[in-house]
């Protein structure tokens, strides 16, 4: 078992169809090449088959502060590779911003869980929707 975390050159909707045979809504394929053009992207494969992307979007370049976001069409598989990978690219994005802010669904476990290992405080849920920080260690 290989997995591979890697910055993404090229478009991400490109990618997806490709490994997914997924046809985007023209909405997703906008709200994906949007969220690259705004931001830093990752993606994750595992045996060489990609498993999730996420990235980083900026509010301005002079922000301390980003917005995280992660796509994934099925649960991600080998659990604790992945977020040994992704603690390790949050601990490097703090160097950079102060806090890392989001949201969530509210009934999604499986990211609540991988988002409280990345260090994340949720507030009171919001509807379907719970917002978090991960802050940068004083």
């Amino acid at each position: 078992m290989t997995t591979i975390i890697s910055k993404l050159e090229g478009p991400l909707s490109q990618i997806i169809l490709a490994e997914y045979g997924k046809v985007l809504s023209k909405r997703e394929i906008e709200m994906l090449d949007h969220c690259q053009k705004l931001g830093e992207v990752w993606i994750g494969y595992v045996d060489g088959h990609f498993v999730c992307c996420w990235g980083l979007i900026p509010p301005s370049f002079l922000s301390n502060q980003a917005y995280i976001w992660m796509w994934a069409l099925e649960s991600v598989p080998h659990q604790f590779l992945f977020v040994r990978h992704s603690q390790i690219q949050v601990r490097k994005f703090l160097g950079r911003y102060a806090s890392i802010i989001g949201h969530c669904k509210t009934g999604n476990t499986a990211a609540h869980r991988w988002l409280r290992w990345l260090g994340a405080e949720f507030n009171e849920p919001d509807g379907d929707l719970r917002t978090f920080v991960i802050n940068r260690s004083a």
